[in-house]
């Protein structure tokens, strides 16, 4: 039995407030991570290493994120979001790097528990033929934290420091934890998996249906490939067109930008047209964009033009793709979900080394851009050889 219109409304809207402030944890840091360092009295790097190792947690998605089978998605949502406030208020405490390295870890490890909970969570409720449109708003909060963390995180630096960062960052989730406790209706363990959650039980449960490996060698191949392009095209910009620090930064709003357009693509085309489909889509037009993207270095409004396309492309490979998984392993979603962020992580960490060593190596972006693309290729191959859309599920629905 599906929930009445104003309650799932009521729901997503939770859910994508409750994301928006969950991501400013994530999101935070990237534009000061200078003032951050000299702030904490460390060399950038270590700084960089830290938000590295944030990022990098999501490895471990697989043997954390199913917990949300035995537990239940509200319980595990909130005890995510009760973790980031007891963090934020430890960082408050004293400005230390051991210390900010933690509640950073800690950060990490929360949206690591968090993300795959609140995707099952859509899908246990959201109807399939509606699932792109609730998972494609959740998503807004994704380049809508940047836009809204930026600002108070940069007055807040200059005015009295990380700590009373941290501070706000308790607020707003403890006013998230409220919400996600007040508006969403319990759930329930599934009662489908064995307890305890548990590597052999997790690996199983992925073999039991062969298309949820080939949703993870996508979701993996397609974040390498875009981030082989991503670490290296803000030093492309800078020798190309010479620009200063302040031009890049506008760059970055140009991409914050091309993710919403992203997610808005996903929420009105992606039930209408199918999720594979737009997917699909996506990932052709950044795999393609890569390539295009070198040759226009004679214009500067073009290179901004076709970076835009290629975070349109890629925002919408990625968000399109959430739905279309959730039904691969219906009765054991925590646990594809989970997998899947492991895969994104994983695809991050291996992306950034290995398009770094590459564009040390060749010193050719064009050549490191074609090798991107030719990934990206074959994460489209894979998406359209192994996962496939039930469409007895979308027929039984509609």
């Amino acid at each position: 039995m599906n929930p009445k219109p104003k309650t799932l409304t009521s729901d997503i809207l939770t859910l994508t407030f409750t994301r928006l402030v969950l991501n400013f944890t994530r999101r935070f840091p990237y534009p000061f991570l200078p003032e951050i360092s000299r702030q904490l009295s460390v060399p950038l790097e270590s700084v960089q290493n830290v938000m590295a190792v944030n990022a990098g947690v999501g490895i471990g998605s697989p043997l954390l994120g199913p917990i949300g089978e035995r537990f239940g998605r509200k319980r595990v949502m909130m005890g995510s979001l009760l973790a980031i406030v007891l963090a934020s208020l430890l960082g408050a405490l004293t400005p230390q790097f051991a210390l900010f390295a933690g509640v950073m870890i800690a950060f990490g490890i929360a949206k690591m528990l968090f993300d795959p909970a609140m995707s099952a969570y859509i899908a246990d409720h959201v109807p399939y033929v509606r699932r792109a449109t609730a998972i494609g708003i959740t998503e807004l909060s994704w380049a809508g934290s940047l836009l809204v963390i930026a600002p108070i995180a940069g007055y807040l630096l200059g005015a009295s420091g990380l700590q009373s960062v941290f501070i706000v960052l308790a607020i707003f989730n403890l006013l998230a934890l409220a919400a996600v406790y007040r508006y969403l209706p319990a759930d329930h363990p599934t009662g489908d998996i064995p307890r305890p959650i548990t590597p052999l039980a997790t690996w199983r449960a992925l073999r039991s249906n062969p298309a949820s490996f080939g949703a993870m060698g996508y979701s993996m191949l397609l974040v390498i490939a875009n981030e082989i392009f991503f670490i290296n095209y803000g030093a492309y910009m800078e020798a190309t067109f010479e620009l200063k620090l302040t031009a890049l930064g506008t760059v970055t709003v140009v991409i914050a930008v091309a993710e919403v357009v992203g997610e808005f693509v996903v929420i009105g085309m992606a039930d209408r047209f199918g999720k594979r489909r737009m997917a699909l889509l996506g990932a052709g037009v950044s795999s393609l964009g890569y390539v295009v993207l070198p040759t226009l270095s004679f214009s500067l409004p073009l290179t901004l033009a076709m970076v835009f396309v290629i975070f349109v492309g890629i925002e919408t490979a990625i968000v399109a793709s959430i739905p279309l998984f959730t039904e691969i392993l219906p009765n054991a979603r925590a646990i594809m979900m989970s997998s899947n962020v492991g895969a994104h992580s994983l695809g991050r960490l291996v992306g950034a080394m290995f398009g770094a060593w590459l564009y040390a190596v060749l010193g050719n972006f064009a050549a490191t851009s074609a090798i991107a693309s030719g990934i990206a290729l074959v994460s489209w191959f894979m998406l359209w050889r192994f996962v496939h859309e039930k469409q007895e599920v979308m027929s039984n629905e509609q």
